[in-house]
């Protein structure tokens, strides 16, 4: 095995929180180190107690497109806190024990967004949030001896939140939610690009919108680079980039990516149980002003409701309705 087999990455990117009015976008990131060849869906094939969506079973992690595992607005976050707490615990080398502790490390440290808002200034959450603390330490000790012995390792589990300041404020420079979107992917894959010891990276990720060409976005990602058109049609789009050094990078757009890539699948659970988390905060705290008020997931229809019921405190506390509704 060469040592460029042993130095391949498997990434996955996703996004949650697209369409509301209220709370953030989370745009998640996992990668996995694993032998040249190895297949994006692998994890679900080699490692015991991984599992797809579907029926809950003992001692089975689910990992599956978030929406498969969780409805808005509902409150029990377990299927999406087992997975994501038990590969941020492998990878941090203990489980966090708050809501903050959480962001800190998924951010890396740039946890200080959250004192822009109220509902977020001073206050905090014990983790697990729904699942059983023994339960899930049991599970992420088998997790890791089961990755080890397929051969496969965590490299990292990370996310970047958009709180509705910032997402105004990108939506506004870049002119649409979905120039935002590909803004937040791009710093997650020149990141990875930039990270000198690894020589070979694969990236699967869904398509963004209903676009069906990237290059133009990629290129400026990868500069010095011969960059090349693995595949590109109406369902499939995949590229690649090479530098003088022999180092390439590979990213693939496919439709409901979550469905065959392990990691994609990961990062939409991590960005969806991290936009949950924020969503409790936040109508915990308007619920201590307004004790009759009804949580909100933040989507239009219902946000709305929650908009004009809140709309008189806000303006008592003095609050900017622009930290609490974005603007697209």
């Amino acid at each position: 095995m060469t040592s460029t087999d042993k130095n391949h990455w498997i990434a996955g990117l996703d996004e949650a929180g697209y369409g509301p009015w209220l709370g953030p976008m989370v745009i998640g990131f996992v990668s996995l180190k694993a032998q040249k060849g190895t297949s994006p869906s692998a994890p679900w094939d080699l490692v015991p107690n991984l599992g797809r969506a579907g029926r809950r079973e003992k001692g089975i992690i689910s990992v599956a497109d978030s929406k498969k595992l969780h409805r808005p607005g509902k409150g029990d976050l377990t299927r999406l806190e087992e997975a994501v707490l038990a590969f941020v615990t492998i990878d941090r080398g203990e489980s966090p024990k708050t809501f903050r502790e959480l962001i800190d490390h998924l951010t890396a440290g740039r946890s200080d967004y959250l004192d822009l808002y109220p509902w977020y200034q001073n206050q905090d959450l014990p983790l697990p949030f729904s699942a059983e603390p023994i339960d899930l330490s049991g599970k992420s000790r088998k997790l890791e001896r089961g990755l080890e012995a397929a051969g496969m390792e965590i490299g990292e589990v990370r996310a970047i939140p958009l709180e509705v300041q910032e997402f105004n404020s990108e939506v506004s420079s870049r002119g649409s939610k979905g120039a935002v979107d590909a803004w937040a992917m791009g710093r997650f894959l020149h990141w990875l690009w930039m990270i000198e010891d690894r020589h070979s990276i694969e990236v699967w990720t869904d398509r963004l919108g209903g676009r069906e060409r990237y290059g133009p976005f990629l290129y400026p990602l990868f500069p010095g680079c011969q960059f090349k058109i693995l595949e590109q049609n109406k369902d499939a789009q995949s590229y690649r980039a090479d530098n003088p050094a022999g180092k390439t990078l590979e990213v693939h757009f496919r439709k409901e990516c979550e469905d065959h890539s392990f990691c994609t699948a990961l990062a939409s659970m991590t960005a969806k149980y991290l936009r949950e988390l924020h969503m409790v905060l936040l109508n915990r705290w308007w619920a201590e002003h307004l004790p009759e008020l009804k949580p909100t997931a933040g989507y239009p229809q219902d946000a709305r409701r929650f908009i004009s019921e809140v709309d008189e405190v806000r303006s008592g506390l003095g609050i900017d309705k622009e930290i609490l509704v974005r603007s697209r």
